[in-house]
């Protein structure tokens, strides 16, 4: 099984119907997309054939004496399948705002991005401003745009609040938690754990969201092979999105190392107290060949020098061969 199918036609789904035994059925859903995406297409990752796969020392000298400040770190070579670099890749850690990759990707599976989220209290109440207001209405991808680029919270929130108000009557925000937690189960990707929609620690002991670079790179590398319209903003320094009414709110990337990493072709940043700093990125390393990068607790800078480190050293190895 080829770990990260390509998925060559996506129709969104609306769903509209109210949900009444929370797992049960949005079990069902969740299978239901995988067709309505493509019927032929199976999305499962196979992760027993990555663990097997090791990075080989002799083409890859540069990068396999290279050293990070990270805990763990995992580099995967995307249509290749091959891993070219772990440090304690299977470890599960805190992953704060990198969650808002599968709060985006769950959201574009799920409805048309072309509808619009409402900005609640709750929503406001996430630590961080980003200038929205409540009761504000901005489309599901500005949202998820804020949310990408600028790691704005509160936009994350609210995006995950209004999609998960068309799954049922419960609390919206805890039944389409539920749901990223079922679709990472589907991607078999199981160390990934989520409790809130953005990563933010829940207290000084509990992380918002867990899992292993390894995890983390796959779920990168499936949003990149299948959806990259979700993750291309992030290239951007900066957009700038309006709301219905004409009001306007900047985000500015969170990635330090933006024009330091060629061919970026996605990037998502972390940092909690517990989760410490986390970066994860896909770049072209030339003629079509996507390579994801993740770093997790490192320190608030070196993450960045971390990722930098690692694609110089990509760089290298794939000019002597």
């Amino acid at each position: 099984m080829k770990l990260i199918d390509s998925v060559t036609h996506k129709r969104r789904v609306a769903i509209v119907v109210q949900l009444g035994i929370l797992v049960m059925i949005l079990g069902g859903l969740f299978g239901q997309l995988a067709y309505t995406r493509n019927d032929n297409t199976d999305d499962s990752i196979d992760l027993e054939s990555v663990a097997v796969v090791k990075p080989a020392t002799e083409k890859w000298e540069h990068l396999s004496q290279t050293q990070v400040r990270a805990r763990a770190a995992f580099v995967y070579d995307v249509n290749n399948e091959q891993v070219l670099y772990e440090k304690n890749a299977s470890q599960t850690l805190p992953i704060a705002s990198i969650t808002k990759l599968m709060t985006s990707m769950l959201s574009y599976e799920l409805i048309d991005q072309s509808e619009s989220g409402e900005v609640s209290l709750d929503a406001l109440r996430q630590n961080g401003i980003s200038g929205l207001e409540e009761g504000e209405k901005i489309s599901l991808k500005d949202l998820s745009q804020l949310a990408l680029i600028g790691s704005s919270n509160d936009a994350a929130y609210a995006l995950a609040s209004s999609v998960g108000s068309y799954l049922g009557s419960n609390n919206a925000t805890a039944q389409f938690v539920a749901g990223m937690n079922i679709r990472a189960e589907e991607l078999q990707l199981d160390s990934l754990e989520f409790k809130n929609p953005t990563g933010l620690d829940l207290s000084p002991t509990e992380p918002g969201a867990v899992g292993s670079a390894r995890d983390v790179s796959l779920l990168l590398a499936h949003i990149v092979s299948n959806y990259p319209e979700i993750v291309a903003p992030t290239q951007l320094a900066a957009a700038r999105v309006y709301s219905g009414t004409g009001q306007y709110h900047d985000a500015e990337n969170t990635n330090d190392a933006l024009y330091l990493i060629p061919n970026l072709l996605a990037s998502k940043t972390g940092y909690t107290d517990l989760a410490g700093g986390n970066l994860t990125v896909a770049f072209d390393a030339g003629f079509n060949r996507p390579i994801v990068i993740t770093v997790l607790g490192s320190t608030r800078d070196e993450r960045f020098s971390d990722v930098v480190r690692i694609v110089r050293a990509l760089e290298a190895d794939i000019a002597n061969q």
